[in-house]
């Protein structure tokens, strides 16, 4: 319990954070669960409220798109079905789309490079940010900077 304690002191851990380290530093898996149910009924560990609120952090602060979020989380240690429960529960259609469209402000200083090498460029800044290729097209679109499916 004192080595769990010591590491939720530094950084909010999901419990299987706690579980891999406690298990690294030789500590049986009874222990480590042991450890981790007390620090549950104490409220020092919710994996629920930590991956909903770093969900919200990686896309308002790090403006990343839901792949890479999910990608993010399950390296967190969070359980699969939890992390996509999360994810649907977070955002909109319309909150992705701001969200990329705030990150290509961002990249860009407020302007796409024009033609189509410049949509092409944004398009790949977007897909590498998780964001998902409809997303992508959606916030790179506008008047005459539409990319059709199949031209990505």
């Amino acid at each position: 319990m004192g080595a769990a304690l010591r590491m939720l002191s530094r950084r909010a851990l999901s419990e299987g954070e706690i579980r891999d380290k406690l298990s690294d530093r030789g500590f049986a898996s009874a222990q480590a669960e042991a450890a981790i149910r007390r620090l549950r009924e104490l409220g020092l560990v919710d994996d629920r409220k930590l991956c909903a609120q770093l969900a919200r952090s990686y896309r308002e602060s790090r403006r990343y798109g839901p792949v890479k979020i999910s990608w993010t989380l399950r390296a967190r240690r969070f359980p699969p079905d939890l992390v996509e429960e999360v994810l649907k529960g977070s955002s909109s259609e319309e909150d992705e789309v701001a969200a990329a469209m705030a990150a290509l402000r961002k990249k860009f200083r407020g302007e796409i490079p024009s033609g189509r090498q410049g949509a092409a460029k944004a398009y790949r800044f977007l897909a590498m940010r998780g964001f998902l290729p409809e997303t992508c097209r959606r916030a790179i679109g506008g008047p005459g900077r539409d990319i059709q499916e199949g031209e990505d």
